[in-house]
């Protein structure tokens, strides 16, 4: 079975485009939520957002091509440009590799659909009020097609969605082609824009937070007394992965290892996570990695900030330590928002991030921790440390979990 390493990291999330503006926020602290004018507008009950740029620079894409690109599409080729560019790879050599392409979308572009069809009803029902484009621009596979057009990968290239373990799905299928030998190199990651019409069904169903409408930057607090409801985000990231074989023949020195994958399914409710199912997907993912949990020494939680979903994860992960030590714990949502598709993507980069440069990020806004998680290691300052193993969680509505570990290179 061959091994699985990372070569290359893209991210545009609310905290900036780019890894190196990324781990500056990440040390700092600094929190990607705003105001978001449109919510305003809308008159959404919540009303802040993690808005990244969703119009990112690319000298890849021109007029033409921006006709069919969504900005889910357009921020991924900005991510994927600078994972290729990490890996030694210049665009014009991608297509000489035979290489797959995995993305990991929640939705499609739900923005566009409504404009369009708003549009042929405001025209009297004229089809000419219609975009020829509109078909591309509207399927959740939309990011992944604009990167195989531009980087000319011919290998499968496909889409997972899964809610919020999309991406988190996408990497555990990446993962199994290299480990089979199908393939020696996959691109992989995930992205989702952030609009209104994709936070009126959230605010529907009570699931955002709106008692810091006011101050938005502390509106995101997993496992604090005071949480009410995740930030809706948006954002990209993708990842290159390569075999040992492909990383020996390139003469590149890997960032990391993927070392465990596991998934499963709660299968108990729509939307209420299940804290069996949560520490069974764990538990599998650190046994695939052939460790045991007290061998992990950071874990990257879904954390997002809802009352039960906290509760449950925590739990999950009490149910673990049998020898009764935590493992450091954080959520980089507190800083980010929760960014759906892209979130499990972004939060295995974060996690490459901190496990390579020895720090841990805090979970900010979480200075009235819940007493109930007063046992477990919540990270809630800037810690320098140094880890050999990190697990990242990825919990989604419909009860599709992802885990995947995360090892330093020996």
């Amino acid at each position: 079975m061959e091994k699985v390493f990372v070569t290359g990291r893209g991210l545009v999330t609310p905290l900036g485009t780019g890894l190196a503006a990324n781990e500056a926020a990440l040390r700092s602290g600094k929190s990607g939520i705003s105001v978001v004018p449109e919510f305003v507008e809308r008159h959404l009950d919540s009303i802040v957002g993690g808005v990244p740029d969703q119009n990112p620079p690319s000298d890849l894409l021109d007029r033409k091509t921006k006709r069919f690109c969504p900005p889910a599409g357009v921020m991924s080729v900005a991510a994927a440009t600078e994972a290729f560019a990490e890996a030694g790879i210049a665009p014009e050599q991608v297509k000489d590799f035979d290489m797959a392409l995995i993305g990991g979308q929640a939705s499609s572009n739900a923005l566009e659909i409504h404009s369009l069809a708003q549009s042929y009803i405001d025209r009297g029902y004229n089809l000419r009020a219609v975009s020829p484009f509109s078909v591309p621009r509207i399927m959740p596979s939309s990011a992944i097609s604009i990167l195989s057009l531009l980087f000319g990968i011919r290998g499968e290239s496909f889409d997972v969605s899964a809610a919020c373990a999309s991406s988190a799905l996408s990497l555990v299928q990446a993962a199994r082609l290299i480990r089979s030998g199908e393939y020696d190199m996959v691109l992989v990651g995930g992205a989702e824009q952030i609009d209104w019409t994709v936070a009126l069904g959230f605010c529907s169903c009570r699931a955002l937070s709106t008692a810091c409408n006011d101050t938005p930057e502390r509106a995101s607090r997993p496992f604090s007394s005071s949480r009410d409801g995740f930030v809706l985000a948006g954002g990209a990231a993708y990842m290159l992965l390569e075999s040992e074989r492909s990383v020996r023949a390139r003469g590149v020195r890997p960032i990391c290892k993927i070392s465990g994958i596991a998934g499963n399914s709660s299968a108990s409710d729509m939307v209420v996570p299940d804290a069996d199912a949560s520490s069974g997907v764990m538990a599998k993912a650190v046994a695939d990695a052939g460790l045991k949990f007290s061998d992990i020494g950071y874990i990257n939680t879904h954390g997002t900030a809802t009352a039960v979903g906290d509760r449950v994860e925590i739990e999950a992960i009490r149910r673990l330590m049998k020898d009764g030590r935590s493992p450091a714990i954080n959520s980089t949502k507190s800083q980010t928002g929760h960014m759906v598709g892209a979130t499990g993507a972004a939060e295995i980069i974060f996690s490459t991030i901190m496990l390579e440069k020895g720090f841990i990020s805090p979970s900010i806004n979480c200075d009235d921790l819940d007493p109930e998680f007063a046992d477990v290691d919540i990270v809630r300052e800037y810690r320098e440390c140094r880890f050999d193993h990190a697990l990242s969680n990825s919990f989604a509505f419909g009860g599709s979990n992802a885990c995947v570990v995360i090892s330093r290179c020996k």
